[in-house]
C-alpha cells in the first residue's frame, strides 16, 4: 500500500489505531537513549513482501530485512508522527533525503529512510499501549509492576512507567482522567542530583525543582491538568501508567 493507504487501513481497523511510532530503546535500535511517550507500538499480522500487506513486527525482525511504512512523515518541512511523538532518529546513511515525505524503517536494522509516499510497501500498525493501572502502589512498586508485565520474549516488547514529554502531555493526560487517585505515578525520578526518566527518555521539563525535598523525589501527573508534573513522596500509593515499547 501507499503511505496514505496504509495509514487509513490502520485507522479503520478495529484492532489498531494508526501507523507505528518507534522509540530509542536499547543499543540495538541505534541513535542513543531517548524515547518519547507511551503512545508506543503494536504489530500487524502476516505479510512481509512488497504487496502492501501489514506485517507482524514481532516475527519479521529476525527473519529478513526489508522496508516497511511507519507513522513518520514530513509536513511543511517538519517531521511529525501520525500519533504521539518520539525522539527516534535512527536514520540510514544519507538520510533523511529529498526522496519523499514519508518514512520507512528496515525490519532488521531499524534504519529509517525518506521515500516517495506513493510507492507501495508493507506497513506496521500500532495500538494505544498506555495502560492505566488502577491499583495503589508506591513508586518503586509501580515501576516493578510495569517491568514485570508478561510479554512473550519473541515480541521484542517491554513495559515501563510512562515518560511524559511536553508534546505528549495532552495525550497522556487524557488517559489519567479515569484514574481512581488524584495523581498517577510516572517514570520521573530524582537520582544522583538530577531528574531523569527511568526509561532513558530526554529530560525536557524545565519547571522541576533543582533541589527537591528529600522524600519528594518521584514524579506524578495530576488528574486535573495543570500543565506540569508534580514531585511527590515515593512511598505514597497511587495509580500509575505503564506503556509498551519496542526494543
Amino acid at each position: 500500500m501507499t503511505w496514505s493507504e496504509a495509514q487509513q487501513h490502520c485507522r479503520d481497523s478495529d484492532k489498531y489505531d494508526d501507523l507505528a511510532t518507534f522509540e530509542n530503546i536499547g543499543g540495538d535500535a541505534g541513535g542513543g537513549g531517548g524515547g518519547g511517550n507511551g503512545n508506543g507500538n503494536g504489530g500487524g499480522g502476516g505479510g512481509g513482501s512488497g504487496d502492501g500487506s501489514w506485517v507482524d513486527m514481532h516475527s519479521f525482525i529476525i527473519l529478513e530485512d526489508f522496508p516497511v511504512w511507519i507513522g513518520l512523515h514530513r509536513d511543511g518541512g517538519t517531521w511529525n508522527w501520525s500519533i504521539g511523538s518520539s525522539e527516534y532518529d535512527n536514520w540510514d546513511q544519507g538520510e533523511p533525503s529529498d526522496s519523499g515525505d514519508c518514512v520507512s524503517i528496515s525490519s532488521s536494522e531499524k534504519k529509517m529512510s525518506a521515500r516517495n509516499c506513493t510507492i507501495r510497501l508493507p506497513f506496521v500498525c500500532m495500538n494505544d499501549n498506555l495502560i492505566l493501572v488502577k491499583e495503589n502502589k508506591t513508586w518503586e512498586e509501580a515501576l516493578e509492576h510495569c517491568r514485570n508485565l508478561v510479554v512473550p520474549y519473541y515480541y521484542h516488547i517491554r513495559y515501563e512507567l510512562v515518560s511524559v514529554q511536553p508534546s505528549d502531555h495532552d495525550y497522556v493526560t487524557s488517559r489519567v482522567i479515569d484514574a481512581e487517585t488524584e495523581e498517577v505515578w510516572t517514570g520521573l525520578r530524582f537520582l544522583a542530583g538530577r531528574w531523569l526518566w527511568v526509561n532513558g527518555a530526554d529530560m525536557l521539563s524545565s519547571d522541576l525543582p533543582t533541589c527537591p525535598v528529600e522524600v519528594q523525589s518521584c514524579g506524578a501527573l495530576p488528574k486535573k491538568d495543570t500543565g506540569s508534573l508534580e514531585t511527590r513522596d515515593c512511598t505514597e500509593k497511587r495509580n500509575f501508567l505503564c506503556y509498551q515499547t519496542w526494543f
